[in-house]
């Protein structure tokens, strides 16, 4: 039976202290997963009995840490000011709250995020407060729009969970370092702000955030086609063999996948609906994450091809380059089974991370590309630098995604989520 704490809490005795003290640094040496309780307890010198008095796992530390961090970042939110100016002055201030929350316990708060899919409390922990931030944004949206200051559109909720998805995967991603264009969190926050821009008010925005180059100054840039991405050091060449056993085998997983999670899926699952033996599997596969990075390097091949289409293609007309997006994000629902887990398993799993990445960093060069040339021909808005706004868009659209296959409140229609990503593209980038 798993255990219960005694009592409520207040985060503020010397043994609750020194837990979190003690998490926190080994959060900044080792992953969650790689952390145990004796070590938490070593570390803070506290007694097993102590600690199991307060807290039921290293997961129940970890949210009320988070609880504590949230609390303490954001007792005055923007949803206490008043709607329109003095609202967008309380988001400014939020914002560099929230920089100075990611840069001061990074860890915690990356940790939480990697592993809010499989631990629902903690997710809840998180939800709560970004609730209040969708809320705020969402508010203000309609605000906007009821003054003509903003164009009718997708719905308010919807674009603003988007914009909260954004600012969470970029300082995640930033905080990890995980991507060479957005080293730490702050290197997101120029393109992320052209994201509000573009996201709530379009082609209504400032005329000072809808400047392209003058003509003078274009410069005739070919389109250039993005390259293949490298191969990853994680991705896994299928053994020699029949290859229709490997696929008997991959077809299984892929269609297991479309009914539980990698976390529920184990091999015998894999043997029963395959029909093969043990030994057949283990010839081809070590594991089943072995299938699966193996699965998912077929699709994240065609996914980064896809997308790299953007750079090859007439962009003259921008609302096509929306399309193409909005046609990439609708897979079939074998692929999209694959990855939804893909993207909500790629943060706590070492051994899927690398490929993931590697197809990411193939659709940012894509799109930096097409952001680059078309600002030489006087297509696309001046801006933040073409790389982090390559990085910040293709993470938005990540995120956003995988809270539409989640099922997260607010983004659980995919049609609409993926028309408005594919709109929030062209905004951004072309002022349309």
């Amino acid at each position: 039976m798993a255990r219960r704490r005694p009592r409520a809490h207040d985060g503020q005795t010397k043994a609750e202290v020194a837990v979190f003290a003690a998490t926190e640094e080994l959060l900044t040496e080792s992953s969650l997963q790689d952390i145990t309780v004796a070590q938490i307890i070593a570390r803070a010198g506290v007694s097993r009995a102590n600690f199991y008095h307060y807290f039921a796992s290293k997961y129940d530390v970890l949210i009320a840490m988070l609880s504590r961090f949230l609390e303490e970042t954001y007792s005055e939110g923007p949803w206490q000011a008043e709607l329109g100016k003095s609202r967008a002055r309380a988001m400014d201030k939020t914002l560099r709250r929230t920089i100075e929350m990611w840069s001061e316990h990074g860890a915690v708060i990356c940790a939480a995020i990697e592993h809010m899919h499989s631990e629902p409390a903690l997710a809840a922990a998180w939800n709560s407060t970004l609730e209040k931030f969708v809320s705020a944004i969402a508010e203000q949206i309609t605000y906007e729009r009821a003054n003509g200051n903003a164009p009718e559109g997708f719905p308010a909720d919807t674009i603003a969970a988007m914009l909260v998805c954004a600012l969470q995967r970029t300082f995640y991603v930033g905080t990890r370092g995980l991507d060479a264009r957005l080293p730490k969190p702050e290197s997101a926050v120029d393109s992320i702000i052209e994201l509000v821009f573009a996201a709530i008010y379009g082609a209504q925005r400032p005329k000072s955030r809808l400047r392209r180059r003058p003509r003078a100054e274009r410069v005739k840039a070919p389109a250039q086609m993005a390259q293949s991405p490298e191969a990853s050091d994680n991705e896994t060449p299928l053994p020699e063999g029949d290859p229709g056993t490997a696929a008997v085998i991959l077809d299984a997983t892929k269609s297991l996948l479309a009914e539980i999670s990698l976390d529920d899926l184990s091999v015998a699952k894999i043997l029963e609906r395959s029909g093969i033996s043990r030994a057949t599997f283990y010839f081809y596969f070590g594991s089943k994450e072995a299938a699966f990075i193996a699965l998912f390097q077929e699709i994240a091949a065609s996914i980064a091809d896809g997308f790299s289409a953007l750079a090859a293609m007439d962009r003259s007309k921008p609302a096509k380059a929306g399309a193409l997006v909005q046609n990439w994000l609708d897979l079939d629902p074998g692929s999209l089974a694959v990855v939804r887990n893909a993207i909500h398993e790629w943060p706590r799993r070492p051994d899927l991370r690398g490929l993931y990445l590697n197809t990411v960093e193939t659709m940012a060069s894509a799109l930096e590309s097409a952001i680059e040339t078309d600002r030489a021909l006087g297509l696309a808005l001046e801006g933040p630098p073409a790389d982090e706004l390559a990085a910040v868009l293709i993470w938005t659209i990540e995120r956003s995604y995988a809270g539409s296959l989640a099922g997260e409140k607010h983004l659980e229609d995919a049609p609409t989520v993926a028309a408005m990503l594919g709109n929030l593209l062209v905004a951004t980038i072309y002022g349309r």
